[in-house]
């Protein structure tokens, strides 16, 4: 199969002088109007490395020189320890069939990764072949939730109260936190036995110098210690004259999550938000309803959305994909938590 694909189709990775071309696939093929498709210093900014190389690998018709398929993928951290997250992957129409598929393998065999992962496939299409011909593990993310104490609710839809049992234990201490180098009193060494594996220029990059959202990050700390345990981000999103608050990652101990009971309680009691939601996979669920959330079951009545432009009041799961078991997913993971 290789010989064949590569008798019709140069296969590499891209450079500063495809993006032009890539935009014009994602807005052909993708998705019309997708801002990586009419946003370059935002492709760039999720794409381009120092070095001039763009992650997606390409497959270009050696004829006519027309792209033919795409698989992008963002990367966990610098260095060598990166794993990666899997993003906009697309064949054109009437290009010979397995094509996508053969650019995954392709990337798989360029070994400058550890783990490649995948978050927010359709579970109808993606995360079959994912099961079958990669031998992936694949799941569906939880959705956890917090409600504020409000009477009525405008963002998410609420059919009843949900029963809580908060832990009453020792309280950690969340400290906003304004730049990466505040977290030099986190373990980054302990991060590269997770998957995937983030690092602090990972952490700076994504939160502290996103071009669109902005985010909150605090480190979580016990009374009086003298090291972070864990780091949590959030972002704010707002809908009509209402918010939500959004858990979008967590970093470190999953013990520590238990211990932010009045941390969340204190960001919903100001009235401010509606509720405060996160999704996520591999953290044990103990420590999440120790701070107060319930999951939200497939049965649940209540509704809490996870699109917001365009706004669309219906709860979502979002499926994901990783070579091994254990692997923590959170929402700000892959694409997840991008702009519209």
């Amino acid at each position: 199969m290789m010989g064949n694909f590569d008798d019709k189709y140069e296969i590499r990775l891209g450079n500063s002088e495809d993006i032009p071309a890539v935009m014009q696939f994602i807005d052909e093929y993708w998705k019309k109007g997708h801002i990586l498709s009419k946003n370059r210093s935002f492709f760039e900014y999720e794409f381009l490395e120092a070095d001039g190389s763009v992650n997606f690998i390409l497959a270009i018709d050696r004829n006519t020189g027309a792209i033919e398929a795409v698989h992008g993928f963002l990367k966990s951290s610098s260095g060598t320890d990166t794993d990666i997250w899997g993003t906009v992957w697309k064949a054109a129409p009437g290009s010979p069939g397995f094509l996508g598929m053969e650019l995954v393998f392709r990337l798989n065999k360029m070994g400058f990764y550890r783990y490649r992962l995948d978050i927010g496939g359709n579970p109808k299409t993606t995360i079959p072949i994912m099961r079958t011909l990669l031998r992936c593990e694949t799941g569906k993310m939880k959705q956890y939730y917090r409600l504020a104490r409000k009477d009525d609710f405008c963002i998410a839809q609420i059919a009843h109260i949900p029963k809580t049992s908060v832990i009453l234990r020792e309280q950690l201490k969340a400290r906003r936190i304004y730049s990466a180098e505040e977290l030099n009193g986190y373990d980054w060494e302990m991060e590269k036995h997770n998957v995937p594996c983030k690092n602090k220029a990972y952490v700076d990059k994504r939160f502290f110098h996103h071009p669109i959202y902005q985010y909150e990050t605090y480190a979580i700390e016990h009374a009086g210690g003298d090291k972070i345990d864990a780091i949590i981000i959030l972002r704010e999103q707002p809908y009509k004259n209402r918010k939500a608050l959004r858990i979008v990652d967590y970093i470190g101990e999953e013990y520590c999550f238990g211990g932010l009971s009045a941390f969340f309680e204190e960001r919903t009691a100001s009235g401010e938000y509606e509720y405060i939601d996160f999704y996520c996979l591999g953290m044990e669920e103990a420590y999440i309803r120790e701070a107060g959330f319930t999951l939200r079951e497939d049965n649940d009545t209540n509704i809490i959305p996870n699109y917001f432009y365009p706004f669309e009041q219906k709860n979502v799961d979002i499926w994901v994909t990783s070579p091994v078991k254990g692997a923590r997913f959170c929402k700000a993971d892959g694409d997840q938590d991008r702009p519209n």
